[in-house]
């Protein structure tokens, strides 16, 4: 799972531009911590990272929070409904291009998936 979401291994959401990084406890604590602050139980987060492990290896601040905060304020989904669309769709967490129909070839990254 680390080795995915730090670059070890190939993952379509990271493309060529992931570098291999050593993930540090603090960053994996980090985000660990917030996502399961938004609701989700022990199951839950097992389920969501098996979907997209690549959420540990995401920026918490500039990635993860500002996308919890553009589902709340954009879609109005905060609460049990952000729980049920972060089990469906954990990759939400980690959308950090929006082409709006103009496509930047960065797809699984890209808000017009969701």
């Amino acid at each position: 799972m680390l080795k995915k979401a730090f670059g070890w291994l190939h993952s379509p959401y990271w493309t060529e531009e992931r570098k291999k990084e050593v993930p540090s406890a603090e960053v994996v604590n980090g985000v660990l911590d917030y996502v399961r602050g938004l609701g989700l139980s022990d199951d839950d987060l097992y389920k969501l990272l098996k979907k997209f492990p690549e959420v540990l290896g995401c920026d918490l601040e500039s990635e993860v929070k500002l996308n919890v905060g553009k589902l709340d304020s954009d879609w109005g989904i905060n609460g049990k409904t952000l729980r049920s669309v972060l089990l469906r769709n954990p990759k939400v967490l980690g959308y950090n291009v929006d082409c709006r129909g103009d496509c930047a070839a960065q797809c699984p990254r890209c808000w017009v998936r969701f």
